[in-house]
């Protein structure tokens, strides 16, 4: 997509924020850093929020803008490029990271821990978003839970027949020249590990990424492509051009509106959770109540219910899955959320030199080294 199309696709609503980032990047693009004005025109006071495209949505802070009006934005489009630009200097009060990225960012002193009895929906958060890795670093509370979801695989069940759900399908031959995946090595290494039953793909051994690579070379030629462009990939599902690819949530809520026979896995090998939240930053310049006072209008059952319904993600309020009905739950496969905890494979931190081996392992495969 150009910069044109990429633009009136967000105007349309076409575009959530990982989709927006991507989109960007394949374009060769940046994304500006600019505060939002908020809707209604005039100049915005209290805090300033730092997150993804998309999540100055009013849905989730309505407590908040009521009480202080509404807080200024600023976006990123990815982690990364936050944490730096926050080491350069900038300092917003809240902003929007992932549990994978959070050792980094204390690390860094970006972050500052929070005090749970501030937050008023503590004890209605679901236990066990409370205490992983990347919430709680080193004993102290650095991230409160907000959103969470899954990386997976999305097929059409009226186009592939399998037995069992598995990480396996995105290497099967019957399917060569309709399987896609995204083109990220979290995606395509940490896949191709499940796929091999490798116990803890956040920590591969050398001898697990010889076999990672030699199950990537073979997939490579079975690939219709490695998507960047979440809309593309979710076009090439519906016209039957590819019939299997790693996604998100969001894409099988957008496929099953579309009267898709879809289908998201909760893979045999396990599913892989993502959970972000909201952290406090050191030397931001807001009011801190103010900042505690965000943060619990976006752990709210309210906000948690517009995030299920409309975006396909879990909330980390367990009150907000009570206003959705059973069958929205169960189309979205949020039926049982304890279960897909339960069973689910929680992305934590990669070390970074082993993280850099990943990427330059996967970038290798693509180019055919």
């Amino acid at each position: 997509m150009d910069k044109n199309e990429i633009l009136d696709r967000l105007a349309a609503g076409k575009l959530t924020r990982r989709q927006f980032g991507r989109a960007l990047g394949a374009a060769g693009l940046a994304m500006v850093q600019v505060p939002l004005l908020g809707r209604s025109g005039r100049a915005e006071t209290g805090i300033e929020y730092f997150s993804w495209e998309g999540y100055e949505e009013p849905n989730f802070h309505k407590a908040y803008t009521e009480k202080h009006g509404e807080p200024r934005f600023a976006t990123f489009a990815g982690t990364e490029e936050a944490l730096q630009k926050m080491r350069a200097g900038y300092r917003p009060d809240v902003a929007h990271p992932c549990t994978d990225n959070m050792i980094r960012w204390r690390d860094a002193g970006i972050t500052k821990p929070l005090d749970t009895s501030r937050l008023v929906h503590f004890a209605d958060l679901w236990d066990d978003l409370k205490t992983i890795p990347g919430v709680v670093v080193d004993g102290k509370t650095y991230l409160a839970p907000f959103d969470w979801g899954n990386t997976s695989i999305i097929y059409r069940a009226d186009l592939v027949d399998i037995e069992e759900e598995s990480w396996t399908l995105l290497f099967d031959e019957r399917h060569a020249g309709k399987l896609s995946v995204q083109n990220t090595s979290d995606h395509a290494v940490i896949g191709a590990g499940l796929a091999l039953g490798v116990k803890n793909v956040f920590a591969m051994t050398d001898d697990e990424l010889k076999q990672v690579e030699a199950l990537l070379i073979k997939q490579r030629p079975m690939l219709r492509f490695y998507w960047d462009d979440m809309a593309s990939m979710e076009q090439s599902l519906a016209s039957g051009e590819i019939v299997t690819s790693t996604a998100w949530n969001e894409t099988l809520v957008r496929l099953k509106e579309q009267g898709l026979d879809v289908k998201y896995m909760n893979p045999k090998e396990g599913i892989l959770t993502w959970v972000c939240g909201l952290a406090l930053i050191e030397g931001g310049e807001g009011d801190e109540q103010a900042a505690y006072d965000f943060i619990n209008a976006m752990q709210s059952p309210e906000a948690g219910q517009f995030l299920i319904e409309s975006w396909g993600y879990g909330h980390a309020n367990q009150k907000s899955f009570a206003s959705v009905t059973p069958e929205r739950l169960s189309e979205l496969g949020f039926s049982s959320p304890a279960d897909l905890f339960k069973h689910g494979i929680f992305f934590v931190e990669v070390e970074p030199a082993l993280k850099e081996r990943y990427n330059k392992l996967f970038e290798q495969v693509k180019a055919g080294l």
